[in-house]
């Protein structure tokens, strides 16, 4: 039976979209939407998890490509590979499938 103290094992936190709202609207507020078919500098992710590709690289939709995409960035989108904690961008993609 394998036990573990918080100084050595890191907790296991459960995807949390409210705080993947906050970062969204720190983080990407600036150039997508979260409604409606508004294009700002980049498209709105209105019911992205819903949409069988990314508009950015045709990659199908998935928890893995998007979060490529968020670390990545491309075609004007900036990386947040160093920029943004693992936990954030876990959030974030949790936040991203209720839209």
């Amino acid at each position: 039976m394998a036990i573990c103290l918080t100084a050595i094992c890191p907790a296991q936190t459960k995807p949390d979209p409210d705080k993947g709202n906050e970062v969204f609207d720190e983080q990407c507020a600036q150039c997508h939407t979260a409604s409606g078919d508004e294009r700002k500098a980049g498209p709105s992710l209105q019911f992205l998890f819903a949409k069988p590709k990314l508009e950015s690289n045709g990659k199908p939709v998935n928890d893995a490509n998007v979060r490529e995409k968020i670390d990545t960035g491309g075609k004007g989108m900036p990386a947040f590979k160093d920029t943004l904690a693992a936990d954030d961008k876990t959030n974030l993609i949790a936040y991203l499938k209720t839209l």
